[in-house]
């Protein structure tokens, strides 16, 4: 698989910590902000969930600018496995993370870790205070009642589509109705005023709709590393840009996916 790699490095920052340190400084030196995901999810064994947290612990060593972060899923940190295993992994590189004020965004997964994964946010807010942000999206029907009651928390969010397959019941399926729900939590978290959020896509009608709001100076753009390269440069020369940057040995099925949306 490695001879793949080459098609892949579009998407991915590097398969260990020291080629991917190399692209994550290169990207910083450019005025980019720099948000590190080690790839994989869904983990049991206790061994490769420790090895996920000694991993970003030495980013956390390597880099103390903050305008480096990390995002993760809680699944690789041990949430399959057990939730007080999870709760300690998290808790170390929160405060790791914040001797320099940089931040950990949980990502979020597919609609069963929600509720979870808001609790685990909240509880480590209330101790590290700006350590640590969440992702909501926006094509699930219980996401404005769950972005209020986190501004409310003063906690920084990530606003995303949504890109998991969920059941129409809880979920928006028609992209043109997720479109709009998108611009209007947008509008919601472009105008508080006390928390950084971000707006994540590459809808391009949506960002130059966002982009004409002057309230957006005080929030940052977000785009996954490697796709529309022309809209990254284009919003870095006037807006905060931050680069999801995914990196490691699992590349293969992360690098498929986004070949299948790039296409």
């Amino acid at each position: 698989m490695k001879a793949l790699f080459p098609f892949a490095k579009r998407f991915i920052a590097g398969i260990d910590i020291n080629d991917s340190s190399i692209v994550f400084q290169k990207h910083l030196d450019q005025n980019y902000k720099v948000i590190a995901n080690l790839v994989g999810e869904n983990i049991e064994s206790a061994e490769k969930i420790n090895t996920i947290c000694k991993t970003y612990s030495e980013l956390f060593s390597r880099f103390s600018d903050s305008d480096f972060s990390i995002s993760l899923k809680l699944s690789s940190i041990g949430l399959d496995h057990e939730y007080k295993t999870t709760m300690q992994n998290l808790t170390k590189l929160v405060e790791s993370a914040s001797l320099n004020k940089q931040m950990i965004r949980l990502d979020m997964e597919d609609s069963k870790y929600t509720d979870r994964t808001i609790e685990v946010c909240k509880s480590i807010h209330n101790d590290y205070p700006g350590s640590i942000g969440i992702t909501l999206q926006a094509n699930l029907n219980r996401t404005e009642r769950d972005l209020e009651e986190l501004k409310r928390n003063g906690i920084s969010i990530r606003l995303v589509k949504g890109a998991y397959f969920e059941d129409d019941q809880i979920a928006i399926t028609d992209m043109n109705q997720i479109r709009d729900k998108f611009l209007d939590y947008a509008k919601l978290l472009i105008a508080d005023k006390n928390v950084k959020h971000s707006i994540a896509t590459h809808d391009e009608p949506i960002l130059d709709s966002i982009s004409s709001n002057t309230e957006m100076r005080n929030h940052r753009f977000e785009f996954l590393y490697g796709v529309r390269r022309d809209l990254q440069r284009r919003f870095c020369n006037s807006n905060e840009v931050g680069l999801y940057m995914p990196f490691g040995e699992e590349w293969v099925s992360y690098t498929f996916r986004r070949l299948k949306e790039f296409k």
